[in-house]
């Protein structure tokens, strides 16, 4: 059951979007574009910007 105020399909979306950064992540550490700390922040910085400029 999601959180009270959400639907099913934003919730799901929320995971795919959240599952795809982790995603890009693993790839970048793996490609060695980033040390794993720096990729790390590099995509919390990502998602901080993604949240900041997303309007319904």
């Amino acid at each position: 059951m999601p959180p009270s105020g959400f639907s099913q399909k934003a919730i799901n979306g929320l995971l795919q979007f959240v599952a795809s950064c982790y995603e890009d992540l693993l790839q970048e550490i793996k490609d060695g574009k980033h040390a794993e700390g720096e990729a790390i922040k590099k995509e919390l910085d990502n998602i901080n910007e993604y949240l900041t400029n997303f309007k319904l």
